[in-house]
């Protein structure tokens, strides 16, 4: 039985799954320690004939699930672990790559500290090729987190400590089943509902502090492309997860840390889309946002997180906003200084 799943969504990813698929084989932990789960989301090029070369290349180890319909990469997600059969889950996108020994230096974590998630850093990576790091350390130790009180849990959620990604991690599978920890489907935005849920979960974590996983900075990617309608899905799937912290009893108990991480992953990061992610930024969308938000947690002003974590000049900014009724004209104004700040 593999040691590890590994699951793979593919959408028109003809480009890059060569060099993906190459740095999974490439593995020095070794083939026969791995399921490859790969799942083509319906591509429109050739993701799928060049998927299928790879499945009877390695029939052993690859598994290639052809979707009929596109549900975005959630779907494409969830359908994977439905099929993992090994203890510990990792998921990859297809346009990103491993170092050779990402899986050797992870498990070899697992097999010695008891967690449910080992998480290692991430270096963004502009390359077209299958390149590896000459130096990849982060000048930082590693950390082992055990999370066994709630002012510990508090802090784990301010600081989104794993990050909300899904990918350069180690993932006990049983901690995703037990606690049905899916991701949102048809939408984008998905890691941001998945990853707010793993940090609620998650007791025992290991971070590596050696950078193992590259992200490949694709200007066509999802959050990175403009002007596209599917960028209101951030505010369905915030929508959607601060229905399930009611739901599954985390709120009110973690109430000040989840109305924090609220306004950075809902009104603060639908803002800097607003303003770097479209030409001409909808006033009725800015209206939307605040209302969703003044809804949620009104006067956000008494956060004791708010006064106690000084935030960066941009977000200070657009915290201020959320007093403030804008006319369409003082809207396009605000953005423009939003920009004029940058990222």
């Amino acid at each position: 039985m593999a040691k590890i799943s590994l699951i793979i969504p593919c959408y028109n990813v003809e480009k890059y799954i060569d060099r993906c698929l190459q740095s999974v084989i490439s593995q020095t932990i070794g083939l026969e320690s791995l399921e490859i789960i790969c799942v083509d989301d319906a591509s429109t090029d050739h993701t799928l004939i060049r998927l299928q070369i790879w499945e009877q290349s390695y029939p052993e180890f690859i598994m290639l699930i052809p979707c009929s319909h596109n549900g975005r990469q959630g779907t494409a997600r969830n359908i994977g672990l439905s099929y993992a059969s090994s203890d510990w889950v990792a998921f990859l996108d297809a346009d990103d790559w491993l170092e050779p020994d990402f899986f050797e230096k992870l498990y070899s974590i697992t097999a010695k500290m008891d967690c449910d998630v080992v998480v290692s850093r991430m270096e963004r990576d502009y390359s077209t090729e299958l390149t590896y790091l000459e130096n990849r350390s982060s000048d930082k130790d590693d950390q082992y987190m055990v999370i066994d009180t709630d002012e510990k849990r508090n802090y784990f959620i301010l600081f989104n400590s794993m990050s909300n990604s899904a990918c350069a991690r180690l993932i006990r599978k049983s901690l995703l089943l037990d606690h049905q920890i899916t991701f949102p489907e048809n939408l984008a935005y998905e890691d941001t509902y998945w990853g707010s849920l793993l940090h609620l979960y998650t007791n025992k974590v290991y971070f590596l502090e050696e950078k193992l996983y590259h992200y490949f900075v694709n200007n066509n990617s999802t959050v990175l492309a403009g002007n596209l309608d599917y960028h209101t899905d951030l505010l369905t799937v915030q929508n959607m997860l601060w229905r399930e912290w009611k739901e599954r009893g985390f709120y009110p108990r973690y109430k000040d840390a989840l109305e924090y991480d609220f306004l950075h992953s809902c009104y603060f990061s639908f803002l800097k889309i607003l303003a770097f992610r479209y030409e001409n930024p909808p006033y009725s969308l800015y209206q939307l946002l605040k209302e969703l938000v003044e809804e949620k947690i009104g006067n956000c002003q008494d956060n004791p997180f708010l006064k106690e974590i000084q935030l960066p000049e941009l977000y200070q900014l657009l915290l201020q906003s959320l007093s403030l009724s804008l006319t369409r004209e003082e809207f396009q104004e605000f953005i423009r200084c939003i920009k004029s700040i940058g990222l």
